[in-house]
């Protein structure tokens, strides 16, 4: 088992990505367990990368943006609201 050690900014990028994940699944009006439902995942696994205690892998990016009918450059647009929280 691999455990990453990460850099205060990549520990940042994790907490970031994971309120942009909030906001937009609350755009949509989707809650945890809908949105894990459509992305085949535990709501439990959902919560820890909104939560930014885990990484999401770019499969679970790819259906999220999916699902919530967004590209990639849109998932990644963060807002800066969300990035000074």
């Amino acid at each position: 088992m691999s455990i990453i050690n990460y850099t205060e900014e990549e520990f940042r990028h994790k907490q970031v990505l994971g309120k942009r994940i909030v906001e937009l699944r609350r755009e949509k009006n989707l809650t945890q367990e809908e949105l894990a439902d459509k992305i085949k995942i535990a709501p439990r696994s959902l919560s820890d990368i909104e939560t930014g205690k885990c990484s999401p892998n770019a499969i679970i990016i790819y259906r999220i943006a999916k699902v919530l009918s967004i590209t990639l450059t849109e998932f990644y647009s963060f807002n800066e609201k969300i990035s000074q929280k």
